[in-house]
């Protein structure tokens, strides 16, 4: 977990409630910050709390009884009024300022903009009377998901096809576990291989389902966002039956599986790369490619298959304008389907919806039309929810999975970045830099930085370079390596 922490806002009557809530939030692992604990006799509090909320809390975490009534004045107004101006900033429905009751109460009604409230609009937890343990552990819940460490609802395709592979004697897990085992079967795994990615690859291609172009006069408004993040839903039901496969085959697979899951992952890739249409359908339509390398580095991590994350990633090259072959990886990821700033807004909105925060029309537009309060990172989000499914048994816990998944960030970057120094003849955009740019941007050390102390401290017999990555050269993979976490560094500097 990520060295941030829980903000508590309460008054002093509410003391001996707050130590047995700081109790057992600490039980849970959260870093728990409240002005008791952190400030000193002539600080000034205004100033520490308005850092600490903006620059270092995941979670403000407001606490209110009826002694708060009785008083006409409360510092905790000001920490209140100096979380509202923050939350204002953030997207609409937003986790990050949470409620909780300490007995039967009323709510301060803070405006908070857009027509939301502080007791109409957040996300509350009654901790007094029976509920109160139940209550609880929703609130731990609710904290873990706004830290990142949980993820959102996955689709039910997705969940579907997982609950199916968890089963005994699963069809699709047996054939492919028969294959995969039995090296004389190759043919027949080469066979499987081209069923599964061929009905993809014509699916993708049908230009009436997943449309390259727009008619004249179309704005990106609340309706098309809307269709947009459907198109998203789209991709991932198509893709749901083959994230199994792909999954198990980057687990297990061996050199003699290599060169069908570089072709499958090619043809999904070439696909993904259109060039004639608008840059918001073009872009959106890498989605699928970028699904998949996701699914496959996940499984080759997983089990510290590098020679399968190397197949995955390295091996898929793809035509440039200039009929330049290079390494899918290089030429996307998960920034660019969305870009850096340009349709943030309708990944916001997606990664709303895996959370189960719907949008109205109004807040919708707010965010369409205004530059603050959208996700850096909404891809990168997205993917976190719809592979969690998949995952789950891989992983003791949802804050296992999220760190596995902050490391195969790391690598497709880093993987990213070396095939940019071999190339001198691209000079396309990064791609990645996803969600673990955020989750660390507090932490003395991000995965990135951890991934560079071990393979300068593994030299030659680093993992990956025994898999052939980075051509085996322990100087190209540190070199990379200090690329990604130099502008991880500054995007964390910049941003944050």
């Amino acid at each position: 977990m990520p060295g941030d922490h829980v903000f508590i806002s309460y008054i002093n009557e509410d003391s001996d409630a707050i130590d047995e809530l700081q109790g057992a939030l600490e039980a849970a692992d959260f870093i728990v910050w409240r002005d008791k604990d952190k400030l000193w006799p002539g600080d000034d509090w205004q100033r520490e709390i308005r850092s600490a909320i903006r620059s270092g809390s995941f979670v403000f975490l407001a606490c209110f009884s009826s002694n708060l009534a009785k008083r006409e004045k409360s510092y905790q107004f000001e920490e209140l009024t100096l979380a509202a101006e923050e939350y204002r900033t953030r997207p609409p429905g937003a986790s990050w300022l949470m409620t909780a009751r300490l007995d039967e109460c009323e709510i301060p009604e803070f405006d908070l903009g857009a027509g939301r409230t502080l007791g109409r609009s957040i996300h509350r937890a009654d901790l007094f009377g029976p509920q109160k343990i139940a209550q609880l552990s929703r609130l731990v819940v609710a904290i873990q998901r706004a830290i990142g460490a949980t993820p959102g609802v996955a689709p039910a395709s997705v969940s579907t096809v997982a609950a199916d592979a968890g089963r005994a004697q699963s069809d699709v897990v047996e054939r492919l576990r028969g294959l995969l085992r039995n090296p004389s079967l190759i043919m027949d795994f080469d066979e499987y291989m081209s069923e599964m990615r061929t009905p993809l690859r014509v699916a993708l291609s049908n230009r009436d389902e997943f449309p390259l172009t727009v008619t004249a006069g179309t704005k990106v408004d609340a309706a098309y966002a809307r269709g947009w993040v459907r198109r998203v839903r789209n991709y991932d039901d198509l893709l749901a039956p083959a994230l199994v496969p792909l999954k198990l085959i980057a687990m297990y697979g061996s050199q003699a599986h290599e060169q069908e899951l570089t072709q499958t992952l090619r043809v999904l890739a070439q696909e993904s790369t259109q060039r004639d249409g608008v840059d918001l359908l073009t872009s959106l339509h890498q989605y699928p490619a970028v699904v998949a390398t996701f699914a496959t580095a996940l499984g080759a991590v997983a089990k510290q298959n590098y020679s399968m994350l190397r197949a995955a990633t390295a091996d898929v090259l793809v035509s440039t304008l200039n009929g330049t072959r290079v390494p899918f990886i290089l030429t996307s990821g998960s920034q660019s389907v969305v870009g850096i700033d340009q349709w943030t807004a309708l990944g916001t909105l997606l990664c709303l919806e895996d959370d189960q925060k719907p949008m109205s029309d109004e807040e919708l537009d707010s965010l369409l039309t205004n530059g603050g309060g959208r996700r850096y990172t909404p891809v990168s989000d997205h993917l976190f929810t719809v592979l969690a499914p998949l995952y789950r048994q891989q992983f003791a816990s949802d804050a296992d999975y999220a760190d596995a998944f902050d490391r195969v960030e790391v690598l497709l970057d880093v993987i990213s970045e070396d095939a940019r120094a071999q190339s001198d003849r691209y000079y396309g955009s990064h791609g990645g830099y996803g969600r673990y740019t955020w989750r660390h941007r507090h932490s003395d050390k991000g995965p990135e930085v951890v991934m560079l102390d071990e393979a300068r401290a593994q030299g030659a017999g680093w993992t990956p370079l025994l898999a052939g990555l980075f051509g085996g050269d322990s100087e190209r993979a540190i070199a990379a390596l200090e690329n990604v976490a130099d502008l991880a560094g500054r995007i964390r500097s910049s941003r944050w």
